[in-house]
């Protein structure tokens, strides 16, 4: 298992707001309060995603098509960063100059990548403000 959360809502933006970069920033602000929920300070960068202590920890990528979502995140849970993210065989989002971690990497302890995900689904429908339907599982 690769430790990565991948996480893509459909949804009908014309039911929220017709805005792109505010669907964006949505979804960076459920990753956010996931990561909360851990002690893990997290928070916006310049660059798309979200970030921790200067490394990426979640990278976001947003398409839509008559307002309706497609794409959505990637999370570090517990990936072997050395492995999949070796900087002599992939530079992640093409961002050189910045690093990668992990949920588990910065608690320094292994994680559950269900749990995440349950986590995750919580977090979506407080955002959002939609209960998600039986089957409509983040795993």
């Amino acid at each position: 298992m690769l430790g990565i959360l991948v996480v893509y809502p459909l949804l009908d933006l014309r039911r929220y707001k017709q805005d792109l970069h505010w669907y964006l920033r949505q979804i960076e602000e459920v990753i956010i309060q996931v990561l909360n929920l851990y002690d893990i300070a997290a928070y916006r960068d310049e660059d798309t995603g979200v970030w921790v202590n200067g490394n990426k920890i979640a990278a976001v990528g947003i398409s839509a098509s008559r307002w309706i979502t497609t794409h959505g995140f990637a999370l570090n849970v517990s990936p072997d960063i050395a492995t999949y993210f070796n900087p002599s065989i992939i530079i992640p989002c093409g961002i050189s100059n910045k690093g990668i971690t992990s949920m588990e990497q910065e608690l320094k302890t292994p994680i559950c990548l269900h749990e995440v995900a349950q986590k995750v689904q919580t977090c979506f429908e407080n955002v959002f403000n939609v209960p998600l339907k039986p089957g409509d599982d983040l795993q």
